[in-house]
């Protein structure tokens, strides 16, 4: 049976929610400034450092993992304070129409700037004019292509975990052996948080999900991945939505018996350090993976071993620290969902539009931070917090003032 919920505002998770999706901004616009730039990445800057290779491939160990982890968390809160109907209502308004409209408005304009930015990373000489690219662009699109969601892939993960675990709560309701099943996992599990075991058991069911883990290249074959793959292709591939199914049912499990919460940051100061440690040693594994060593079993294993124990780890840290009410910290959390939907064309365009600039790869990389920063911030102060778009994302204004004055958390968003 799930405890009872109070309407206090959960001010570690707004925080965690909030700098989830920041880090993702960060991730996309340091990667124009890697030493290892893709080639399929539409802007590469001659100004580079290996210290952003770095930081995106720790970044990219734990930052999607902690936010499904919230996820799961969020959506079995929904669904036990609002109920079945509240509860899809709330993830169809939330997650699917964002996610209908942006595939008709931020993914062209993505898609456009990502052609656009590869064109200019062609020679001079192979370059195609603005109305040419534009008229290419639509000339060589397949439909598959114009359904791929780009970096707002997570939306359609999100929609799938979240109607399966709606499923599976219908199912529990009329079985009654099933719902006895579901609480002794929860059980279960808090015992584990409670006993500082959540790392090595995420550990031991990750592993084996990342053999699965293959990605397409250009010349139409499958490699192994090092990590969880990406989304590439306009329907989720079953073994990421697996992969990122653990921690979703790990962060609903965690809402079923919150009294466990606590415990899950009463370690954060030995394992984020231990998280951190492992993932140098992923770190000095990758390179010899890239450049085609046969390692993949090793840094499969680094992987596995870092992942857990940083997704623990920070969550811990802002559980512990970041408890106390924020206003600062509340705006930026209302304020991310909007900016993570908006920032990857905007991000690219700083990107190149720096291009010309000589300066070190920290300071073009800070530049399109704050200007990126500030232009979706502004945008939602202007545009979307008291808006229609507003009412869209984050559900009704007035409510969620109201909210605020008794000191409740605002469950209507996409977490």
């Amino acid at each position: 049976m799930a405890e009872p919920i109070h309407n206090e505002r959960l001010h570690a998770m707004d925080a965690l929610r909030a700098i989830a999706m920041l880090l993702g901004i960060a991730l996309h616009a340091m990667m124009a400034y890697m030493v290892g730039v893709w080639d399929f990445w539409p802007a590469a800057d001659v100004s580079s450092s290996p210290l952003f290779d770095a930081a995106f491939w720790t970044i990219h160990l734990f930052r999607m993992e902690v936010f499904f982890l919230m996820a799961g968390f969020f959506a079995c809160l929904l669904l036990i304070r609002y109920g079945l109907t509240g509860y899809a209502k709330n993830r169809a308004g939330r997650i699917g129409a964002p996610l209908a409209v942006a595939m008709v408005t931020i993914v062209p304009i993505t898609a456009f700037v990502w052609v656009w930015g590869l064109n200019l990373r062609q020679p001079k000489d192979a370059r195609l004019g603005f109305w040419p690219a534009v008229e290419d662009f639509f000339a060589h699109r397949t439909v598959d292509q114009y359904m791929v969601p780009i970096h707002l892939w997570f939306l359609e993960h999100l929609l799938i975990l979240c109607l399966i675990a709606g499923l599976l709560h219908v199912a529990a309701n009329r079985l009654s052996p099933l719902a006895a099943l579901f609480a002794k996992f929860a059980d279960a599990w808090a015992w584990l948080v409670r006993h500082a075991l959540a790392a090595p058991v995420l550990a031991l069911l990750i592993f084996p999900i990342l053999f699965l883990q293959r990605s397409q290249t250009p010349d139409g074959t499958w490699a192994p991945e090092p990590g969880v793959a990406t989304q590439t292709a306009a329907i989720p591939p079953w073994h990421i939505v697996l992969y990122y199914a653990v921690f979703f049912t790990a962060g609903w499990l965690l809402c079923r018996r919150r009294d466990a919460l606590a415990s899950l940051g009463r370690f954060w100061y030995l394992a984020l350090p231990a998280g951190v440690a492992l993932a140098l040693v992923y770190l000095r594994l990758l390179p010899r993976f890239l450049a085609g060593e046969d390692v993949i079993l090793q840094v499969r294993l680094a992987a596995v071993a870092a992942t857990p124990l940083l997704v623990v780890g920070f969550s811990g840290l802002f559980l512990c620290l970041f408890d106390r009410p924020s206003r600062v910290m509340r705006y930026v959390s209302d304020a991310s969902y909007w900016m993570y939907l908006i920032h990857l064309p905007l991000v690219v365009l700083l990107n190149i539009a720096l291009l010309p600039l000589e300066a070190p790869a920290i300071v073009k990389f800070l530049l399109v931070c704050v200007l990126a920063g500030a232009i979706m911030l502004g945008s939602y102060a202007l545009f979307v917090r008291y808006t229609w778009i507003g009412f869209f994302l984050n559900g009704p204004r007035i409510r969620r003032e109201r909210e605020r004055r008794r000191g409740e958390r605002p469950i209507g968003q996409v977490v």
